[in-house]
């Protein structure tokens, strides 16, 4: 298939590679020279996102938020979208995605939403996980680009549902890294054996993959970058705007979303989610 690719920052470069290896016919563009130079002789080089958009089938996003999504989108508009199909691979506005996806079906095109679930290594492998939203038809129609590099792409139902899934699990892990980031640093200002602590909590019910990810990254002070605070606020912002559309408090999410933009205020932005600890830290003179 003529497929085009836009974002190719650190989980779009490794979905692309893979359906080039799948023999799909690629045009690719971002912002970044480098980024292109990656591609040159693999793929079209685009000066513009409407030329890669004018150029394919399929055309696939993996940009940082709605508002750049959004923005993409009317270019495609004003260049015609009848036939063409979008798959947006962001974490964007379930919102926002069910309106573009009337505006597609308006036009003639076509849109689903495929947020992907791992992280740069699952994506140079070839096994994202993906839940997608939109019409099942058009979800059956994109099979093959979704086999050349996921390894489970699951439908789930109307437009912006594979964006709700995936907010829903930015939700429940985020807010358990928020609390790991506060609980360490008071116990560790209180006199407390945090290696000790991490081990006790290893054989309690509250044991679980997303403590053994970030509660041991915030034990050990080891900020790594796997996932940027500002993508956090950006997601958990989301499901707050999620609230207030429902007029409905969102509690103990306003908590987290004020440590977290302290975090951004202090400079943090671009560093680990699990820097929120550090944040604390600050607080606590540790």
């Amino acid at each position: 298939m003529k497929i085009g690719f836009i974002g190719l920052g650190r989980m779009g470069r490794g979905v692309c590679d893979n359906l080039i290896k799948h023999g799909h016919d690629m045009a690719v563009f971002d912002i970044s020279p480098q980024a292109m130079e990656h591609f040159r002789g693999r793929a079209a080089l685009c000066a513009a996102p409407t030329e890669v958009f004018t150029r394919s089938e399929v055309t696939l996003l993996s940009l940082p938020s709605s508002i750049q999504v959004e923005q993409m989108c009317e270019g495609f508009f004003a260049c015609g979208a009848a036939g063409k199909l979008v798959i947006d691979l962001s974490t964007s506005y379930p919102l926002s995605t069910k309106k573009l996806h009337a505006r597609f079906k308006q036009l003639g095109g076509a849109l689903l939403d495929a947020p992907l679930m791992g992280n740069p290594e699952t994506a140079a492998d070839g096994t994202l996980t993906v839940t997608v939203g939109g019409d099942k038809e058009v979800f059956d129609r994109a099979a093959p680009v979704f086999a050349a590099f996921t390894s489970s792409a699951d439908y789930i139902g109307e437009a912006g549902s594979g964006h709700l899934v995936k907010l829903a699990l930015n939700f429940t892990g985020l807010m358990y890294a928020v609390t790991y980031s506060q609980m360490f640093p008071l116990m560790e200002k209180l006199g407390l054996d945090t290696q000790k602590l991490f081990q006790i909590i290893c054989g309690q019910k509250t044991n679980c993959g997303v403590f053994q990810f970030y509660g041991q990254k915030v034990r050990d002070r080891d900020y790594r970058l796997d996932f940027a605070l500002q993508f956090g606020l950006k997601d958990l912002g989301y499901v707050k705007r999620l609230y207030e559309d429902l007029n409905c408090p969102a509690f103990a999410l306003d908590g987290a979303l004020d440590l977290l933009r302290t975090g951004m205020k202090d400079g943090r932005g671009g560093h680990d989610f699990s820097e929120a600890a550090a944040v604390m830290r600050d607080y606590l003179g540790l």
